[in-house]
């Protein structure tokens, strides 16, 4: 007999946050690290799914054909983005994979991450077919921040220190996951649970099951893992906007608010990468007040990234030291080799004791914001009295 029982769907987020918080704050405080880690976490997941595979769910929002189209196409985006990763690997370097390849190893993690995925992908059809129909764009777009954020442990966002560490962590571990959750959930809402299932179990069977991986910088990573993403979704919403019926066409809003959706995603990522120095331009936000009256704390200044020959007597320069990059003004520079630079700031009495050698130089300053990097201070230091409170109270462990 074929029995099955409705959900609400602030159930299901609430399983899935809740199996999150499991996973990472209650089962590592108990022994038996294998236990929690290998038969735990996939019981857990392994009974999401099966809840939500018993409940009922809506239709996917494309037509059949739609559907088997991009099922298809899934493994082949994924397969791309594995590409991109390999090519990569060819210039940047390989490693051997961190995960056991026994038979039994293998096995393990299997169930391991086969379960995870089938709890996450199903969860996540569901969710999205509850309210994707009136509201596209902002469905997949919780869906996407949602799921985004139970891949991360939270030990990753309490343990932060420091801008560099910040702008790492969101470069190379959040924007990627950010740019594939919102491909997986687009998939999701077009074509139902088994093609998210296509595109992220591909990318698992590879990260998980390949001896030997792409060993890449974080500026690659970045690139390579948002890039692949976001074409991709560009790409399955210009199917789905080639298919659909024109008669719906006009009463879908749905469809241009997803393609609004992605664009607003293309500028976002285009905005972190010029943050994260991938252009020949990098913002940076000024934290000290050694260059008053020139720059003020909180003000926001783009730095090209120059060689040190192009510097000049007189010009604001950044220079990387031991603790942090400095940026002053240039007051003398030296002819003979090596090339030296003393470097001052405009409030101090003195020149800085130490010379900085040419291949210390990051760039020079060529245009200050006034005062909008206020925000970006603000949150640091909340993210860093965060990580202090929930390390004082034992959460991060």
């Amino acid at each position: 007999m074929n029995v099955t029982f409705g959900i609400d769907w602030g159930l299901v987020s609430g399983l899935v946050i809740g199996i999150y918080l499991l996973i990472n704050l209650v089962l590592p405080r108990y022994p038996g690290g294998f236990v929690g880690t290998y038969v735990a976490q996939p019981i857990l997941w392994g009974l999401l799914a099966y809840v939500v595979w018993r409940s009922p769910a809506r239709r996917p929002a494309g037509r059949a054909r739609l559907r088997v189209t991009l099922i298809q196409s899934a493994p082949i985006i994924a397969a791309f983005q594995i590409a991109l990763n390999v090519i990569s690997g060819l210039f940047e370097g390989f490693g051997k994979s961190p995960y056991s390849f026994t038979p039994l190893g293998i096995l393990t993690n299997l169930v391991f991450v086969g379960s995870a995925l089938l709890g996450t992908e199903l969860s996540r059809a569901w969710l999205i077919s509850r309210f994707a129909r009136r509201r596209a764009a902002l469905t997949v777009g919780l869906a996407t921040l949602l799921y985004t954020i139970v891949s991360i442990s939270p030990s990753k966002f309490t343990g932060l220190v420091g801008a560099e560490a910040t702008v790492k962590f969101l470069g190379s571990t959040c924007l990627p996951l950010l740019a594939e959750n919102l491909l997986a959930s687009l998939l999701a809402f077009l074509a139902g649970p088994w093609a998210s299932v296509a595109y992220r179990g591909t990318l698992v069977a590879f990260e998980w099951f390949c001896p030997i991986l792409p060993d890449l910088s974080d500026p690659i990573k970045t690139l390579v893992g948002t890039l692949a993403p976001v074409l991709g979704s560009l790409m399955v919403h210009s199917v789905y906007a080639a298919q659909a019926r024109p008669r719906f066409r006009r009463r879908e809003r749905g469809e241009e608010s997803a393609g609004g959706w992605i664009m607003l995603t293309v500028v976002g990522v285009m905005l972190i990468w010029f943050s994260l120095g991938l252009f020949p331009f990098a913002p940076t936000v000024v934290i000290s007040g050694s260059m008053r009256p020139a720059m003020d704390v909180g003000d926001v200044v783009i730095v090209a990234k120059v060689p040190a020959d192009v510097v000049r007597q007189g010009d604001i320069m950044q220079f990387r030291t031991e603790h942090a990059p400095v940026m002053h003004r240039v007051v003398e520079i030296s002819q003979e080799s090596p090339r030296l630079f003393v470097t001052k700031g405009d409030a101090n009495d003195q020149p800085d004791s130490d010379p900085v050698l040419g291949a210390n130089v990051v760039g020079k300053v060529v245009f200050t914001i006034p005062q909008i990097g206020w925000a970006s201070i603000a949150v640091k230091q909340w993210l860093a009295g965060v990580g202090s409170l929930l390390s004082d109270s034992g959460i991060t462990g």
